[in-house]
C-alpha cells in the first residue's frame, strides 16, 4: 500500500524491553508515585495509540491500491463511483470551465468520470452553484457567506458546492479539488495530483468559508499572466466576465496623477493639489475614464513615482495643510476625498484609491479617509528578511507605526507590498521565511487588500513559481498556521522539484538563517543581505555549500520536467556564486547564467532592464 501506518512502535518497543528489566538491570533511584501515575498515563495512551493503529492498519490492508491516488473515496458512506455531477443549465463559463477540469481531475485521482446528468441532479450528485434544486439548508448556508467565499454541504446524499456570486461557487469547484482530491494548482502548465489513499466525506458536513481579503493579488510574472491559474488560486485582481466579477480599475492602476492632469510622468514631480484648475482638470478626467470602464469598482487618483528624497508641492498653501496635519499626505488626502465626495452619488460603488507611498506614508493628525477611499499602504521602504513586526527590526519600526495609525481611521486599507529584489530579479531573495507572518500581520492591522508586487517582467530564475503559489494561499487565508505554510511549501518543493527537494529546502532555509543576520531591501545586492557577516572565506565556503545542494537536487531527478524545473531555479545560486568567486569560476557561472536565461526564456534581469544575451561569453555585469 502507499500509506502504511506504523504508529509508535519502535517506542513501544523500547517500554517493552524497559519492562523487562530486572530489579538489578533496574536504575536505583525509584519513581515518585506522581511519576508512576504519569508513567501509566503515559502507557495507557500508547496502547490506546497502537490498537489505534493496529485498526488503521487492517483498514487501510482490505482496500487494495487501485493504481490512482485515492484508493477509496466516499461520500455519506456512499462509494464516489456512485456520484454524477449537475448544474444549471447555461451555467457562467468560469463556472462550466471549473467543472470540467473537476471531471477530469476527479478521474484522474479516483478513475471515476463524473457525468452531466442534465434534467435533474441524479440520487447521489455533486451539485455546482444555484439551481433550481436548491434545499432550505443551501440557502441558508449561501446566506451565511461574505466576499466571493463558498460553503459546502453533503445533504442526503449529495454534496452541494455553491457561493453567493459565480467567483464564490469556482473558489469553490477549485478548493473542493484541493482538498479532497489531492489536486494542486503549481503554475499554469503543472497540476499534480498528490497520494491521498482513504479520502472520506461524512454525511452532514458542512463548510463555510469567507476570505478576509476582498481583494487578492499576487503580482508574479507566471500566475499574472494566466488568468486561468489566478482563478484556480483565487486570484482576484482583475475585473473577469467568466467570474462575473473581480477587481477592475478605471484607467491606470496606480501613479496616476500625471495622466489625470493631462502631463506628462515625471518621477519626483507633483502638481499642486490647493490649484483649484488642477482639480477640476483631475474630476472631468476621473468621470471621463468612469465613463469608458462601466464595470469598474476603483479609481487611482495618486502620486506620480518619486524616489524617498522627493517630495509634493511645496507651494504655500500644500504647505499649510501638510504642516498642520503633520504630513505631506494632508494635502493629498484633501484632494483625494474631495474628489470621492464629488463622485459618489453618480458613481456609488466605486472607490478611489490613493497611495500613502513615500513622503506621504505617514497618516495625518485630523483628516481621515472618505468613507469611499481606499489608502493603499507601501512597504517599499521595509527590511524583509526580517519579520514587519520583529521588534528587533529597528528598519521596520516606522511602517509599524504607520499601519497602526492608518487602521485606526481607514476602514479600507489596502498593502502594496514588495516580494522580489527589483535590481537582481536572478538572485535569492530570502524572504520567505517571514511572507506568512507579513501577511497575517497586514490582515490583522485590518487590511482588506492585498498587492504583492514580484517580477512581473518575465518567468523567473528563482523561486517566482513557488513563490506566488504560497502568496495566493496566503491571501486566501492569512491566519494560515505555520505549520500548513511549510506543509505548503514542503508539498510544492517535492512535487515540483522532485526526489532532492529536501536539498532546496535546506538550501532555503540556510539562505533565510544567514539573511536575517544582516537586512534584506527590495535594492540589496548578495553581499550586504547574505554575505556581509562572513569573512570572504566563509563567504566562498558558504556560496559553495549553497550550490553542491542544488547539484545534489540535480542528480536526484528523475524526470526531465524535474530537471528543467530545478535548472531553472538554480540560476538564482548560480548568481550568488559569481558574486564570490575567482575569475575564472566567475566567467564560467556568468557562461552558465546566460545559458540558462536563453534556453527557460528569461528576460529581464532587473526592473525594466532585458538581459544583453550577446555578453554570453564575456566578463562583466550583466544588463
Amino acid at each position: 500500500m502507499k500509506k502504511h501506518l506504523s504508529v509508535l512502535l519502535a517506542a513501544l518497543m523500547l517500554l517493552g524491553s524497559l519492562a523487562a528489566c530486572t530489579p538489578e538491570q533496574q536504575p536505583q533511584d525509584q519513581p515518585t508515585e506522581q511519576e508512576t501515575e504519569a508513567m501509566t498515563e503515559e502507557q495507557t495512551t500508547l496502547e490506546e495509540t497502537e490498537s489505534e493503529s493496529e485498526t488503521e492498519e487492517q483498514t487501510q490492508e482490505t482496500v487494495p491500491d487501485t493504481g490512482y491516488p485515492i484508493d477509496l473515496m466516499t461520500i455519506g458512506e456512499v462509494p464516489f463511483a456512485s456520484f454524477s455531477l449537475y448544474v444549471q443549465p447555461n451555467a457562467p463559463k468560469g463556472i462550466t470551465d471549473a467543472v470540467e477540469m473537476l471531471i477530469e481531475y476527479a478521474e484522474k485521482a479516483t478513475g471515476h468520470k463524473l457525468v452531466i446528468h442534465e434534467d435533474a441532479p441524479a440520487e447521489h450528485a455533486i451539485v455546482i452553484g444555484k439551481t433550481d434544486y436548491d434545499t432550505d439548508a443551501l440557502k441558508a448556508a449561501r446566506e451565511q457567506v461574505e466576499n466571493d467565499g463558498y460553503a459546502f454541504l453533503e445533504e442526503n446524499g449529495k454534496v452541494y458546492i455553491t457561493g453567493n456570486c459565480t467567483a464564490g461557487t469556482v473558489y469553490g469547484v477549485y478548493t473542493f479539488m484541493e482538498n479532497y482530491f489531492g489536486v494542486r494548482f503549481y503554475t499554469e502548465d503543472y497540476t499534480y495530483v498528490r497520494d491521498n489513499p482513504i479520502v472520506r466525506i461524512p454525511a452532514g458536513y458542512s463548510e463555510i468559508y469567507s476570505p478576509a481579503l476582498i481583494m487578492r493579488d499576487s503580482f508574479w510574472y507566471d500566475l499574472s499572466q494566466s488568468r486561468p491559474l489566478a482563478n484556480r488560486l483565487k486570484d482576484n485582481s482583475e475585473y473577469n466576465p467568466d467570474l462575473e466579477g473581480g477587481i477592475s480599475y478605471a484607467g491606470s492602476f496606480v501613479h496616476t496623477l500625471a495622466a489625470l492632469t493631462n502631463t506628462k510622468h515625471e518621477i519626483g514631480k507633483q502638481p499642486c493639489l490647493t490649484d483649484e484648475k488642477v482639480y477640476q482638470t483631475v474630476l472631468a478626467n476621473v468621470r471621463a475614464w468612469l465613463r469608458s470602464h462601466p464595470n469598474a469598482n476603483i479609481i487611482s487618483v495618486s502620486q506620480n513615482d518619486s524616489a524617498a528624497e522627493h517630495l509634493g508641492c511645496q507651494c504655500a498653501n500644500c504647505k499649510a495643510i501638510d504642516e498642520r496635519e503633520g504630513t505631506p499626505m494632508g494635502s493629498l488626502l484633501t484632494f483625494v476625498n474631495r474628489i470621492a465626495n464629488d463622485i459618489k452619488d453618480e458613481y456609488p460603488n466605486v472607490y478611489v484609491d490613493t497611495l500613502a507611498y513615500r513622503y506621504t506614508r505617514q497618516a495625518p493628525k485630523t483628516i481621515k479617509p472618505a468613507d469611499n477611499v481606499i489608502i493603499r499602504l507601501c512597504s517599499i521602504e521595509c527590511c524583509f528578511g526580517h519579520a514587519l513586526d520583529d521588534e528587533s527590526c529597528a528598519q521596520n519600526a516606522a511602517f509599524k507605526k504607520d499601519i497602526e495609525e492608518w487602521s485606526a481611521i481607514c476602514d479600507n486599507l489596502y498593502i502594496w507590498d514588495y516580494t522580489t529584489n527589483f535590481m537582481f530579479y536572478l538572485a535569492p531573495f530570502p524572504n520567505l521565511d517571514v511572507l506568512r507572518q507579513n501577511v497575517k500581520f497586514y490582515k490583522d492591522h485590518h487590511a482588506i487588500g492585498l498587492f504583492e508586487q514580484g517580477n512581473y517582467q518575465s518567468s523567473s530564475g528563482e523561486f517566482g513559481e513557488l513563490r506566488a503559489y504560497l502568496l495566493a494561499k496566503l491571501m486566501w487565508n492569512p491566519d494560515m498556521s505555520e505549520e500548513e505554510y511549510n506543509r505548503h511549501m514542503n508539498e510544492f518543493l517535492q512535487d515540483y522539484y522532485g526526489a532532492g527537494w529536501e536539498n532546496i529546502r535546506t538550501y532555503i532555509d540556510k539562505t533565510t538563517e544567514a539573511a536575517a543576520q544582516n537586512h534584506v531591501g527590495i535594492y540589496s545586492d548578495i553581499r550586504s543581505m547574505m554575505l556581509k557577516h562572513m569573512t570572504p572565506d566563509e563567504a566562498i565556503a558558504f556560496t559553495r555549500d549553497m550550490l553542491a545542494l542544488w547539484e545534489q537536487a540535480l542528480e536526484q531527478a528523475e524526470t526531465e520536467e524535474q530537471k528543467a524545473h530545478i535548472e531553472k531555479s538554480m540560476i538564482q545560486v548560480y548568481y550568488m556564486c559569481q558574486e564570490r568567486g575567482k575569475a575564472l569560476e566567475r566567467k564560467q557561472y556568468f557562461t552558465k547564467i546566460y545559458e540558462l536565461c536563453e534556453k527557460y526564456g528569461i528576460t529581464h534581469y532587473r526592473e525594466g532592464t532585458l538581459i544583453d544575451f550577446s555578453q554570453k561569453d564575456k566578463m562583466g555585469s550583466l544588463g
